[in-house]
């Protein structure tokens, strides 16, 4: 199938505003699950998996930090304590400008 001759369909994340006095910011979805690991036997290849509710999750935390009124080296850390799941590495994804 040509790349070109495929449907394309509109994905609806919201997301909030960045506002300097109270910094980035995001939420999570219920039941959400999100992993990130390292596969020593794939040359430390980095997965990011998790179920629907988790993927919509990651997906509003980069649309947030793509946000045009975000400066520069604003970042979200993914930690066990804070939406990873328990068996995860922490990841950090920052915004460059």
């Amino acid at each position: 199938m040509d790349e070109d001759s495929r449907r394309q369909t509109t994905c609806t994340v919201d997301v909030w505003t960045y506002d300097p006095k109270h910094g980035i910011g995001t939420w999570w979805e219920d039941d959400a699950v999100l992993r990130a690991e390292v596969l020593p036997s794939l040359d430390g290849t980095v997965i990011i998996s998790g179920n629907p509710a988790g993927l919509v999750s990651l997906a509003r935390h980069l649309l947030t930090l793509a946000h045009e009124s975000v400066p520069g080296g604003r970042h979200f850390d993914f930690e066990t304590y804070n939406g990873l799941a328990p068996d995860s590495r922490t990841l950090r994804v920052e915004v460059e400008k």
